[in-house]
């Protein structure tokens, strides 16, 4: 899920973004395995029930954009959960040809693909959209906040606006390796995941999971260190981003411990202890584990959640944060919608 394009737009802009989308249309990233999508669907319901989001109701009826789709996976199921028009929007064609397939195979009328940028805001009206969802994309585009405020202004009034970024805590690890690769590999996305593959690749797997679903290992490698651009936000940050522009936050995953452990059993339809060493884990976890309690960034909590992530960036990639936020204004009826 990327778009490094520029203000020229998918046919346009600098050398990089043109290696980076060139590189996404290749990869088709993420690309997962269509027969998991069952446990795909129930990590997604669980991720948007624990940042207050009822799966069932939320999007009825409503007008979706999934800014940087990629394969079109996320698209897909916001699609299946009943709004009007969902439109997904990624500089890679090669990528938008699996999700255009993908939506074929699966019958959804209320669905179409766009190649087009984040980054040009006259891709659609102003307030467009009753729900903006962008995951994993603006952190990999050459200017971060102006992607950023295009997703707030195609947000309708009342609407909600999601997103899925870099943390440096969660990366600082990652951060480092790319730095590295800069130095010996430069901006030759193919040279950098030769060299990722000497110097970090120390599993050597085959596979990849992604929400528990496998997808192509070679497809994570050049998401994880062939991006030519990388940014990431502190939570204080990021919520500061969304407050200066008028969206209040209000739901966020994961807040604690316990939400990533929680979502590991959720996807794994784990009811009874496994015998998988990462499910038995996984299991004694959920049951040490205190309840988590209220859902608000305050500082110890955010101190403590980036200091996990830290920690966890220390062993693989580490993670970020999905924030979810309402844009003021709108009716009230479009004010109570998605809580």
């Amino acid at each position: 899920m990327a778009d490094a394009d520029q203000a020229a737009g998918p046919g346009g802009g600098d050398e990089r973004a043109e290696r980076t989308r060139a590189m996404y249309s290749r990869v088709r990233y993420p690309g997962l395995d269509p027969d998991a999508n069952a446990r795909y669907v129930r990590h997604r319901r669980f991720v948007y029930a624990r940042m207050g989001l009822d799966c069932d109701t939320f999007l009825r009826d409503r007008t979706v954009l999934d800014a940087g789709c990629g394969t079109g996976e996320e698209t897909l199921f916001l699609a299946s959960l009943g709004p009007a028009r969902v439109v997904g929007i990624d500089t890679s064609a090669g990528s938008l040809e699996v999700a255009r397939a993908s939506a074929a195979r699966a019958g959804l009328g209320n669905v179409e693909f766009r190649l087009a940028s984040v980054l040009e805001v006259t891709h659609f009206a102003d307030g467009s959209f009753d729900y903006v969802s962008s995951l994993g994309c603006i952190h990999h585009t050459p200017d971060m906040p102006r992607a950023f405020d295009n997703l707030c202004r195609w947000t309708a009034p009342g609407g909600l606006l999601a997103t899925f970024v870099y943390n440096p805590y969660g990366h600082f690890v990652y951060n480092l390796q790319c730095n590295a690769l800069d130095l010996i590999a430069g901006q030759d996305p193919d040279a950098r995941v030769r060299w990722a593959r000497r110097l970090f690749d120390w599993r050597r797997d085959k596979t990849f999971y992604r929400e528990g679903v496998a997808a192509a290992y070679d497809g994570r490698l050049y998401d994880k260190y062939g991006v030519l651009y990388r940014e990431c936000l502190s939570l204080s940050v990021l919520l500061r981003w969304y407050r200066t522009r008028g969206v209040e936050p209000f739901g966020a995953f994961p807040m604690y411990a316990r939400d990533m452990v929680d979502a590991l059993m959720a996807r794994e339809g784990m009811r009874t202890p496994p015998t998988d060493r990462r499910g038995r884990l996984a299991w004694r976890l959920h049951r040490l584990l205190p309840t988590p309690g209220p859902r608000q960034w305050t500082w110890r909590r955010r101190t403590l959640m980036q200091l996990l992530l830290l920690g966890l960036g220390c062993v693989d990639y580490g993670s970020a944060f999905r924030v979810v936020g309402r844009k003021a204004g709108g009716t009230a009826d479009a004010a109570g919608w998605g809580r």
